[in-house]
């Protein structure tokens, strides 16, 4: 009997159920013969990247998707530029790693986090639009300890007596 192999039909989402061509001719179907274990974790991953990937496009945040499948030179790049301390215990993190050019941001929880907490833009390192809900927070942050706000200082930081008057 002869069997295409996983990978010669393609994507293993689309491919549950390979097609199997018998000597006789006759047509039969078999289950490619994966863990599920291995298939969810493939599913899962590309579900975390179109996640972050759908979230940058409705923020129009620039990006650049780095292929890690297919370029070892990305996935060594990779591997090499999580810090140690986000790795998990077999050293080898998973996609999606999320870089600012040659900063490292964080792995798709941290992400995940940031998002809940309107916290994307300082997640990636990047300055929030003027108006958004993360430059609100920011500006709320930069409140100066006698309860004056920032714009109310002058550039020494100093309470501008202009505004008050």
């Amino acid at each position: 009997m002869e069997r295409c192999v996983y990978g010669c039909q393609g994507n293993p989402r689309k491919n549950w159920l390979l097609r199997v061509q018998s000597k006789t001719g006759n047509l039969g179907f078999i289950r490619p013969v994966f863990k599920k274990k291995n298939i969810l974790m493939i599913s899962t991953i590309k579900k975390k990247q179109q996640d972050v990937v759908g979230f940058l496009e409705a923020l129009k945040v620039d990006y650049t998707p780095l292929d890690i499948a297919c370029n070892e030179e990305n996935r060594m790049w990779m591997r090499q530029n999580v810090p140690s301390e986000k790795k998990p215990t077999n050293g080898i993190p998973l996609p999606p790693q999320i870089f600012n050019e040659e900063s490292y941001c964080g792995d798709y929880d941290t992400f995940f986090d940031a998002k809940e907490d309107n916290l994307v833009y300082t997640f990636l390192g990047l300055p929030p639009p003027p108006g958004s809900k993360e430059a609100e927070q920011t500006d709320k942050e930069h409140i100066v300890e006698n309860g004056t706000h920032a714009a109310e200082t002058n550039e020494d930081g100093n309470l501008d007596d202009s505004i008050c008057n």
